[in-house]
């Protein structure tokens, strides 16, 4: 599958916003079971995210980022959270999100393993920053899925507050 693309005329369509439900955070862009959350709108400069996975889907996930329009040459960048601890796995464990850990793969993406099914969803905390403002997305596959986050990302340090 190849990542959608846009025209020379075209805006960046950001993926819809869902409601999560009882969940924490109770929103995330995309389709599902994966969703981008913990911003309402992106910065190049990086800031806080959270990926999220339905409990109805406990198989492997490979996350992988794109540019839709552009030189190609930008890069989206996923960071593990130096901040995430017993404290932060507690909270979230509290809101029916267990946080989990992923592996970076070579091409700047995630992977995350299966898990044994749960009623709790898969949280990973992180930082996404870019090195130029722009439309970006995450293909995300799974075992019997692909889904396609994109995000709009403007330019420098998101605003205080």
């Amino acid at each position: 599958m190849r990542p959608p693309t846009l025209a020379p005329y075209e805006t960046c369509a950001a993926s819809v916003t869902n409601d999560l439900g009882g969940v924490a955070p109770n929103y995330g862009a995309g389709t599902g079971p994966a969703y981008l959350s913990g911003q309402n709108s992106w910065y190049s400069g990086g800031q806080a995210a959270f990926l999220m996975v339905d409990s109805r889907y406990s198989g492997p996930l490979l996350v992988r980022p794109f540019q839709l329009r552009g030189d190609g040459k930008s890069t989206v960048t996923l960071a593990g959270s130096p901040t995430v601890n017993a404290n932060a796995a507690d909270k979230e464990r509290s809101h029916g999100v267990a946080l989990v850990p992923a592996v970076h793969t070579t091409e700047g993406g995630l992977y995350f393993g299966a898990v044994a099914p749960s009623s709790f969803w898969r949280g990973w905390l992180g930082q996404l920053s870019t090195d130029n403002p722009g439309c970006f997305g995450f293909q995300v596959d799974g075992d019997v899925f692909t889904e396609f986050i994109v995000f709009e990302v403007n330019p420098g340090n998101a605003p205080p507050g």
